[in-house]
């Protein structure tokens, strides 16, 4: 898999792997910005905390973001006004603006040098049919107080019809930053951090819950954070019958001319998202639902034409994909999974993780402490509003029934061609199974039926994975499981046989 630019760019400490039974007051699932985020909120508190993560600490999503600290989330607000009114609207851009403001003074407190910089951030069109989307959604700031401006020009090299402008928001090295809370977290003795620690399973024992592991150690706690950015547990709240996975590209480029100022994103499709790190030009976009797309190589190669034509880029030294969640309603689901219990969940930032993680953690912060928060309504897992919810949920479930079927029934290949790096399906008397050619010729056979829901996996190209194009899942070529919500890795085995004996 390609390395992002995060990563390469710190050094992320160990930590070990759980080999013991815990009793604690909380246990946080996912070590990404969000878990580590509300650990380092819950460092002063009385409460016995552990922090546990299926892979190394900080080497999920949050090492995959493009990095924006902002509250101009893509066209959203006049949306939620017009599904959930201007109050609830009114909280979502606060929740952002005050976890842009909490970012901000966590830095300057704990002096975290990650190369936090206000910039504006912007939305703009290069088609004139959509410049009113991009004035009702300014109307909408208006409405809500946010500082917003409509401009005709932007520092692009490319002309446009109309961009909207949020003032005063930010960007930074995330990894940075969320090593910086782990550093404070360190100093804590209430807090314990575990890496290489899957959990796979929770039991309600008494008044409390058992975390099961995949090394069938366990964790009993009086609360369950799930913070894995797709839950491992969905107690019959069906999360993911309301969610949608998709796949986004990135690329970092040397030798840009003239770096823009500013963040920003083209609201037409295929979208294009542009910041700058240091000297380098960072270009997103090309995102499509996860595990439909047979050629995710060609995804990269259209952000390098981009660049190319745009910005006259020398090089593309790195690129890498990443991978969000919509809900149906486009809010993040962060609070009880159900009513008067002890799981939580956050999940469903989209593609807007830095102020949605932060203000996830905020809020479960108040939840754990039983406080009260003005946003727990509005982001409640268990909210319903068929207004806002029923087109997507149709949608959604929708896609995944074709996907199954479509598993199912579609056409299967020989491996008599295969070429090293490629990938292919074959068919059995047991079912399919993947067929993967790494670089010495080796065959890695996988049965690429994913263990979540049964629905039929598909190669990423680009990744050397293989993909759920239901609820997207992932698995390396060896059938070892990447995320979930599979718990389970793929039955696989591997060979050096002449392919043409299949």
């Amino acid at each position: 898999m390609r390395v992002p630019l995060w990563l390469d760019t710190v050094s992320a400490p160990n930590y070990p792997t759980l080999t013991h039974p815990l009793d604690v007051d909380v246990c946080i699932v996912g070590a990404g910005i969000t878990g580590v985020t509300l650990a380092y909120l819950l460092k002063d508190t009385d409460l016995k905390v552990v922090l546990i993560d299926s892979d190394h600490v900080l080497h999920g999503t949050t090492a995959y973001t493009t990095a924006k600290v902002t509250a101009q989330h893509d066209i959203v607000y006049d949306e939620i006004i017009h599904s959930y009114g201007e109050y609830q609207a009114k909280c979502y851009a606060n929740a952002q603006t005050d976890a842009l403001y909490f970012i901000e003074q966590t830095i300057q407190q704990l002096k975290i040098d990650c190369e936090f910089e206000r910039k504006f951030a912007a939305i703009y069109t290069q088609d004139p049919t959509y410049v009113p989307v991009l004035e009702k959604e300014f109307k909408a700031y208006q409405t809500l107080g946010l500082k917003g401006n409509l401009v005709d020009e932007l520092d692009l090299p490319f002309a446009i019809e109309k961009a909207l402008i949020l003032e005063d928001q930010a960007q930074f090295h995330p990894l940075k930053y969320t090593l910086g809370l782990l550093n404070s977290i360190a100093e804590a003795s209430n807090i314990e951090v575990y890496e290489n620690t899957p959990a796979t399973d929770i039991k309600k024992q008494d008044s409390a819950y058992v975390i099961e592991t995949a090394s069938h150690v366990e964790i009993r706690a009086q609360k369950v954070i799930q913070t894995s950015h797709f839950p491992f547990y969905d107690d019959l709240a069906l999360l993911f019958a309301k969610i949608e996975p998709s796949r986004s590209y990135l690329i970092a480029c040397e030798g840009a001319q003239n770096l823009p100022e500013g963040m920003y994103l083209s609201y037409e499709q295929p979208t294009h998202s542009v910041r700058t790190y240091q000297d380098l030009l960072l270009i997103g976009g090309e995102d499509h639902r996860t595990g439909n797309q047979e050629d995710t190589v060609a995804k990269y190669e259209a952000l390098k034409g981009f660049a190319h034509q745009n910005f006259h880029v020398d090089d593309v030294i790195y690129e890498w994909s990443t991978q969000d969640y919509e809900t149906v309603d486009k809010l993040p689901f962060v609070g009880r999974m159900q009513e008067n219990d002890n799981i939580f969940v956050a999940t469903g930032f989209r593609k807007w993780g830095m102020t949605n993680s932060t203000a996830a953690a905020l809020l479960l912060r108040d939840l754990i402490l039983d406080k009260e928060n003005p946003y727990e309504p509005l982001f409640s897992p268990q909210r319903k509003n068929l207004k806002a919810q029923i087109k997507n949920l149709i949608f959604y479930n929708a896609q995944v029934a074709f996907e199954l079927l479509k598993g199912k029934l579609q056409h299967v290949e020989g491996v008599t061609s295969l070429n090293p790096g490629e990938a292919t399906v074959i068919s059995t008397d047991e079912g399919k199974y993947g067929v993967y050619k790494d670089e010495n010729e080796e065959l890695f056979v996988v049965d690429i039926t994913c263990p979540h829901l049964g629905c039929e996996l598909n190669f990423n190209r680009a990744e050397c994975t293989w993909d759920c194009p239901c609820h997207a899942s992932r698995f390396s070529y060896k059938g070892e499981i990447i995320s979930g919500p599979a718990h389970y890795s793929l039955k696989s085995t591997k060979n050096k046989i002449d392919p043409n004996l299949f």
